[in-house]
């Protein structure tokens, strides 16, 4: 209570404010002030036996001067006891009720006991200088209290901001020592249990791709439990919704509350946020009744702020990380794919490559053949398959574009494409091999703006790729796509270099090095071999009489006649203009001919159609293998070619036989 100033001093006045405080007593306390102004009365009231003539031989006894002392004593000490015990203004309004009782008494003394005045005087003044004592006793008292009350209150402040800081500076610290989320919102639960000791407690993360929030959720006996809840349900929901804290004394009183831990009576909920996105919350919940203050709220929102900066850096941090990996692994995949310019190795290693980047149970290369150019429609071959059982069973496996299958979705819109139940959207995934399927991933390979194939990967699992996979697949599509179609061109190149861009047999270059080492195979092993060297009769006349286009047909359908009536093993090429060679491994003269002959009806029964008229022609043939006195390649050449001769000589269409 603050005193008015006088002169730069304080100037002390008669509580008289103090009367206010009867007010506020007890029951007791009004017992006790009314036996003090009775005790009063009984001791006021014990003056008048000096006056009154029937005490008259009580007042004549020798003792009876000390009775005065005493009960005025008592009365002073009453009234002292009331102002200490009680307040100041009961003891002086006591102290003035016992005098009040005097003032028969002392009418009735005045004019013949003027010592017994100045003893009521005496004992007047002691009383109100002990009230007075009193008083400011009580007034330093309050002061003191008040003081004490500040500097508690100063020191639960102060102590509130070092455990703030105190927490903050963990947290920060976890923030800078954590490498992943999941240990970092498990010791957050942990600096939670020890600031507010709540009965359940939890921090929850929004999953927004599918929509829920994950929550990491403690209790007092149970720690990290994982929960899963659809985002905008119960208190949580609505603190996402609007970004602000919710504290709720009483959970039975809240409409958006559901009870998920049994015995909750009241709950603190206050949202993560990076910036103004909410990114998840913190809960808290204990089972007695308004439990959280709002200094707890306040502490946790200054908690959330820096576990929210804390979660988000970690993200970044992993995100970062990822990126860097997955860079890595696409990085040393596609090198590994580039190294090759084998179409076939190139497609294995894209399939041992791909699983470094994506997890499947099985997965195929397939290759885009465009039927009529520009207009999208085709076919899609499966040219490489891993994780199949037998994987020969899907080698060559086509799938028409378009056509009731995924592979059109994907080369018609040039995106990836995935199924989560495969088997529910495309009837093809009922039948084997591709039966096992339930997961399915489609990702084009294109290279510049030309579609070149596609990457499938499938799995077992039910919705099991994201568009997270796709993303990754879809980088590693794009290295790769370069690889395959280099090594496709250079299969082609290849293919180019040693085949007759006519007849698509083997040209005479390559056909004598793949028939130099087939001799000198025959010579070291002394296995048999024979040679069929033939020339088109008349050839000249086909082109002079139905143009050069006709005799290119007619060459054509001699290749495709060679075709069928050799073996895979046998080597065919042409030799020059219209001249045609095969080696036939593992044959002497006799079963060359017996072939030779086959060939030579199979021409002249089927005459060829070209664009000008159905051309007749026929073959001369001649035969020469593998015998002793032959030493080379060469030496077997012109005995071939000498036979071929004569059969010519002989009036062409016929077979012949070297005979040296």
């Amino acid at each position: 209570m603050k005193q008015p100033i006088e002169n730069g001093k304080r100037r002390d006045h008669f509580p008289l404010q103090t009367w206010r405080d009867i007010g506020q007593f007890t029951r007791r306390d009004a017992v006790g002030i009314g036996l003090i102004f009775l005790f009063e009365i009984a001791l006021a009231g014990g003056d008048l036996v000096e006056v009154i003539p029937l005490f008259s031989g009580f007042v004549a006894h020798p003792l009876f001067p000390y009775y005065h002392e005493i009960h005025d004593l008592l009365a002073l000490i009453l009234a002292l006891y009331a102002a200490h015990k009680l307040t100041p203004a009961v003891g002086a309004g006591a102290l003035l009720w016992f005098l009040a009782l005097h003032i028969p008494y002392a009418w009735l003394v005045l004019p013949d006991k003027l010592p017994e005045l100045a003893r009521l005087g005496v004992m007047v003044a002691a009383g109100l200088l002990g009230v007075r004592i009193i008083s400011i006793r009580s007034r330093l008292e309050e002061r003191l209290n008040a003081l004490a009350a500040q500097l508690e209150t100063q020191r639960s402040i102060e102590r509130r901001r070092a455990d703030e800081l105190s927490i903050l500076n963990r947290l920060a610290m976890l923030g800078i020592e954590a490498t992943g989320v999941e240990p970092l919102l498990a010791n957050a639960a942990q600096i939670i249990d020890d600031v507010l000791h709540p009965d359940f407690f939890g921090v929850g993360l929004v999953d927004e791709s599918l929509g829920v929030l994950r929550i990491y959720r403690s209790t007092r006996f149970t720690r990290g439990e994982r929960l899963t809840f659809p985002l905008g349900q119960g208190v949580a929901g609505k603190v996402i919704e609007t970004g602000l804290p919710r504290r709720i004394a009483d959970v039975a009183a809240d409409p958006f509350f559901f009870e998920v831990n049994p015995g909750a009576r009241s709950e603190l909920c206050v949202p993560l946020k990076v910036g103004k996105r909410v990114i998840g919350l913190i809960n808290l919940e204990s089972t007695q009744l308004d439990f959280f203050s709002e200094g707890d709220e306040n502490l946790m929102m200054t908690f959330a702020g820096q576990l929210a900066t804390s979660i988000e850096r970690v993200r970044l941090f992993q995100a970062e990380q990822r990126q860097r990996e997955e860079a890595e692994t696409l990085r040393e995949a596609g090198a590994v794919v580039a190294a090759t310019l084998r179409q076939d190795e190139a497609i294995q290693l894209i399939l041992q490559q791909l699983a470094r980047v994506v997890p499947y149970d099985s997965a195929s290369v397939l290759l885009w053949f465009e039927e009529r150019p520009g207009t999208g429609e085709g076919y899609l071959e499966i040219v490489g398959g891993r994780g199949w059982a037998d994987p020969s069973v899907v080698i060559g496996m086509r799938f028409p574009v378009p056509g009731d299958n995924p592979n059109t979705i994907v080369i018609r819109n040039r995106q990836p494409y995935i199924l989560d139940n495969a088997a529910l959207m495309h009837s093809e995934f009922h039948k084997k091999p591709h039966d096992h399927i339930q997961s399915w991933l489609g990702v084009p390979l294109i290279v510049g703006e030309r579609m070149i194939g596609m990457l499938a990967v499938d799995n077992t699992m039910q919705a099991f790729y994201t568009p997270d996979h796709a993303r990754l697949v879809t980088a590693f599509a794009n290295q790769v796509a370069i690889a395959v179609e280099n090594a496709r061109l250079f299969g082609r190149v290849e293919q180019l270099a040693i085949t007759d861009s006519l007849t698509g047999l083997y040209n005479r270059r390559h056909f004598l090095d793949l028939a130099e080492n087939e001799f000198q195979r025959a010579r070291r092993y002394q296995r048999p071999l024979a040679l069929i060297l033939f020339d088109i009769d008349h050839f000249k006349k086909v082109n002079d009489t139905y143009s050069h286009a006709a005799g290119d047909q007619v060459l054509q359908a001699i290749a495709g006649h060679c075709r069928d009536a050799m073996r895979n093993v046998d080597i065919m090429g042409r030799y020059g203009g219209e001249e045609f060679i095969i080696l036939l491994p593992e044959n002497d003269v006799n079963g060359a001919s017996v072939v030779a002959e086959r060939l030579r009806l199979c021409v002249a029964e089927r005459p060829i159609q070209t664009d000008r008229a159905l051309v007749s022609i026929t073959i001369s043939l001649g035969i020469a293998d593998l015998t002793g006195d032959c030493s080379d390649l060469a030496t077997l050449l012109e005995r071939a070619d000498a036979a071929m001769y004569t059969a010519k000589s002989f009036g062409r269409n016929r077979v012949e036989q070297f005979r040296g």
